[in-house]
C-alpha cells in the first residue's frame, strides 16, 4: 500500500505522522511531569503539617485532653489539603481522628506497610513521631490532590487545542515541499513514459539547479543516451550474422513468416546456399581463414542479388536468400548465376589457392502454399537433392522426386534418433559381439559394443540406415556419448561380469575425438564410475583417424595416461600408409574383413594379412580380423599370427544384457 503511494503523498503521511507524535509525546511529557510535581508538593505538605504540629502530636498522645485536641483540630483547620488524619501512639492505639478517615481506614494496612501510597484523587502517607530518639508512634495523613488534577487537565486540554494548529502547519509545510521537491521526480517519470528506446524515441530533461538534482538529470540524460545506443546495438545484432554483417537467421525467417501470411497474390523464391567442403579449408588453412572466405562470399555474392532480396547466414557455411515478387524463371536465373559466381570464386590464404564452389536448392512458391515448416523442410530436400548429385549443383524443389522422398525418409530417421538419445519413444540397444583370441585359450571374454535403433512403432532400423544419416545430421558424437555412458552404467552393477572381462571395443566416429561435449563427457565418465579402463578400447576407422588425430592430439594423450587404449577400425580400406600406422599411438589393429573374406582365393588379400600382422607385431601392436566365417579362417589367420577374430562363426551379436 505505501509503495502504491506517490512521494507527494508520502510526505504528507511522514509530516502529520511526526506533527501527533510530537504533540503525543508533548502532552505525556508534560503531564508526567507536572503529576511528578503533584507528587512531590503533596508529600512536602504532609512534611510541613507534620513538622509543624508533631508536639501537638505528642501532647495529645502523652496527655489526651480535651482541650489538647481542641487546640489541635482547630490548627489543622489551617491546612485546607488535609482530608484526614489519624494519630496512634506506641501501643498501635488510635488516639486522634481528624476529618474525613474512611479511605484512611481502607488503606490503613498498604500506608503502614509502604510508609506511602497514591491513588487517583489523594495520597496517603505515614510519618514517625520521635523525639529524643524515641518513638511515640506515628500519623496516617491524607492529603487531596484533586486540585492538581484539575491543573493538569487544563495543561492536557491547552496541548490538544494546539494539535489542529500544529496539523495545519504541518500540512502546509508537507504541500510545500511536496510541490517543490517532488517536482524533479515528476519530470523524470514523465520523460520515462515518453520515451521509448527500443524505437528510437527519447525525451531529456532539463533543469536550472545547481545541485543534486542536475546530477540527477544529467544521469538520466546519460543514462537514456546509453539505452539508446545499446538498443540501436541490440537491434543491429538481432537481425544480422556478427562475422558477415548481412542479416542472420532470426530476420529471414521472420520475413519468410510474413510472406507466408501475405493477403497478396505475389510469388517468391528461396535458395538455400551450402559451400562444399568449407571443412576441408578450415581443417587445412585454419578458422581463420574459414571466416575471412565467409565475409568475402557474403560481400562479393550480394552483388549479383537483386535490391529487394534478402540475403542471410543461417549456418556456419549455409545462406539463404529470399527472392521477393519474383517468379519461377527469377529464381532459375539467380540460381544458375549463384552457380557461376561460386563456382568462379578464387580464395588465398597463406599462399595456398582454394577453389570454392556451393551446393543450392531453390524452391519456388507463394502465399499459405506452405507452412513454414513444411517451406523450410522442402528447401532443405532441395539442398539435400542438389549435394547428392556432387558439387556446384543446383536442384529446384520437387516433391515428387526420388531424391526429395530419400531425404523425408532420412529426416524421420535424424528424428527417430533424436528421439532415442532422450529415451523414447524410439529407443537404442547396445549389443556385443565376440572378439576371440586366436593363438591362446582363455576364460575370460572380449567384444565389440554395437548399437541398434528401433523406431516408436518398434521397427528394427539397421545401422547401415542411421548412422550415415547421424553423420550428416552431425549426431554422432551425441550417440558415441550415449553408447560409452550407457555401456559404463550398465556394466559397472555387474563388477562380476568387469573381473571377467579382458577388453571392451566400442566404435567412435572420428569427428568425435575433437569434439568438445565428447571430450568432457570421457573425462567426467572416468571420475564417475569405477572401471578398469585399460580394459577399454575406443575404435576410430582408417578414414576417420587420418583427419582427426592430429587434432585430438591432446586429448589422445589424455586417454593413453588414463589407460584407455586406441584401435584402429577397418584398416586396410583407405588411404593411410603403414607409416602412419607405425606413428600414430594404436594398440590394436582391426583388418578390414573383405581382405578376410577372399584371403583363400586371393593370394594379394592373405599377403595384406600378413604384412599387417607382421608390422604390428613390430609395433607391439595387436590385430583383429573381422567378418570371421568359417573354421578354415580361423585356421589361416591362427597360422598368420592374427591375435584375435571377430566374425559370425566366432559369436554373433547378443545383446549386451546377455552377457551379464
Amino acid at each position: 500500500m505505501w509503495n502504491r503511494l506517490g512521494i507527494k503523498w508520502q510526505l504528507i503521511l511522514i509530516m502529520t505522522l511526526v506533527v501527533t507524535l510530537v504533540e503525543l509525546t508533548t502532552l505525556f511529557s508534560v503531564l508526567n511531569i507536572q503529576s511528578t510535581q503533584s507528587k512531590e508538593t503533596a508529600v512536602s505538605q504532609v512534611e510541613a503539617v507534620t513538622k509543624s504540629l508533631n508536639n501537638d502530636f505528642l501532647k495529645v498522645i502523652l496527655n489526651p485532653t480535651t482541650d489538647a485536641f481542641a487546640d489541635i483540630s482547630n490548627r489543622l483547620e489551617a491546612f485546607s489539603n488535609v482530608t484526614g488524619i489519624i494519630l496512634v501512639n506506641d501501643r498501635n492505639e488510635t488516639v486522634y481522628m481528624h476529618g474525613m478517615v474512611k479511605n484512611i481506614k481502607i488503606h490503613k494496612e498498604q500506608v503502614v506497610q509502604n510508609l506511602s501510597l497514591f491513588t487517583q484523587n489523594s495520597l496517603f502517607i505515614k510519618k514517625e513521631l520521635i523525639m529524643d530518639g524515641y518513638s511515640y508512634g506515628y500519623t496516617l495523613v491524607d492529603i487531596d490532590l484533586s486540585n492538581h488534577k484539575h491543573t493538569q487537565e487544563e495543561i492536557a486540554w491547552s496541548i490538544i487545542a494546539i494539535f489542529p494548529f500544529a496539523l495545519l502547519l504541518g500540512l502546509v509545510v508537507s504541500f510545500f515541499l511536496g510541490a517543490n521537491y517532488t517536482k524533479p521526480f515528476t519530470q523524470l517519470l514523465n520523460a520515462m513514459k515518453k520515451s521509448d528506446p527500443t524505437h528510437e524515441k527519447i525525451t531529456l530533461v532539463q533543469t536550472n539547479a545547481k545541485n543534486e538534482i542536475k546530477e540527477l538529470f544529467s544521469g538520466y540524460n546519460n543514462l537514456m543516451q546509453q539505452v539508446l545506443d545499446s538498443s540501436k546495438e541490440l537491434h543491429f545484432q538481432a537481425e544480422h550474422d556478427q562475422l558477415t554483417s548481412i542479416k542472420n537467421r532470426y530476420y529471414i525467417e521472420e520475413q519468410i513468416k510474413a510472406v507466408l501470411k501475405d493477403e497478396s497474390e505475389l510469388t517468391y523464391n528461396l535458395l538455400y546456399l551450402n559451400l562444399d567442403q568449407f571443412k576441408l579449408i578450415n581443417d587445412s588453412a585454419g578458422y581463420q581463414a574459414g571466416d575471412e572466405l565467409l565475409k568475402m562470399i557474403a560481400s562479393d555474392y550480394a552483388n549479383i542479388l537483386p535490391e529487394a532480396s534478402i540475403f542471410s547466414r543461417v549456418d556456419g557455411d549455409a545462406f539463404m536468400v529470399l527472392l521477393k515478387d519474383s517468379d519461377k524463371k527469377d529464381g532459375l536465373d539467380i540460381l544458375e548465376k549463384s552457380l557461376e559466381k561460386l563456382h568462379d570464386f578464387r580464395f588465398t590464404s597463406e599462399n595456398e589457392s582454394y577453389s570454392v564452389s556451393a551446393s543450392i536448392g531453390l524452391i519456388h512458391f507463394k502465399s499459405f502454399e506452405y507452412t513454414f515448416k513444411e517451406l523450410i523442410k522442402a528447401v532443405n530436400s532441395a539442398l539435400y537433392s542438389a549435394k547428392v548429385q556432387g558439387r556446384n549443383k543446383g536442384y529446384v524443389y520437387n516433391p515428387d522426386d526420388d531424391i526429395t522422398e530419400r531425404f523425408d525418409t532420412e529426416l524421420k530417421t535424424a528424428t527417430f534418433i533424436k528421439e532415442a538419445l532422450v529415451s523414447g519413444p524410439s529407443r537404442f540397444e547396445l549389443f556385443a559381439q565376440d572378439i576371440v583370441p586366436l593363438q591362446y585359450e582363455t576364460d575370460m571374454y572380449s567384444y565389440e559394443i554395437l548399437i541398434r535403433m528401433w523406431d516408436k512403432d518398434n521397427n528394427f532400423i539397421p545401422p547401415d540406415n542411421f548412422l550415415p544419416t547421424a553423420q550428416r545430421y552431425q549426431q554422432m558424437h551425441e550417440i558415441d556419448i550415449w553408447v560409452l555412458w550407457t555401456y559404463l552404467e550398465t556394466v559397472t552393477q555387474n563388477p562380476e561380469h568387469i573381473e571377467m572381462l579382458h577388453s571392451a571395443h566400442i566404435n567412435l566416429a572420428g569427428s568425435s575425438l575433437t569434439n568438445p561435449d565428447f571430450q568432457a563427457k570421457v573425462k567426467e565418465a572416468v571420475t564417475h564410475f569405477n572401471f578398469p579402463w585399460h580394459k577399454l578400447e575406443l575404435e576410430v576407422t582408417e578414414t576417420s583417424a587420418v583427419g582427426n588425430f592430429a587434432k585430438a592430439n591432446e586429448f589422445i594423450l589424455w586417454l593413453k595416461n588414463i589407460g584407455i587404449g586406441l584401435a584402429l577400425d577397418d584398416f586396410g580400406t583407405g588411404m593411410a600408409s603403414f607409416e602412419y600406422l607405425k606413428s600414430m599411438p594404436f594398440d590394436v589393429v582391426k583388418i578390414d574383413g573383405s581382405f578376410v573374406k577372399d584371403m583363400h582365393t586371393d593370394p594379394t588379400d592373405r599377403a595384406v594379412i600378413k604384412y599387417i600382422q607382421e608390422i604390428a607385431q613390430l609395433n607391439n601392436q595387436e590385430t583383429v580380423a573381422e567378418y570371421v566365417e568359417t573354421q578354415e579362417d580361423v585356421d589361416a589367420l591362427r597360422e598368420i599370427g592374427i591375435t584375435y577374430g571377430q566374425g559370425y562363426f566366432l559369436g554373433k551379436p547378443r545383446p549386451l544384457k546377455d552377457w551379464l
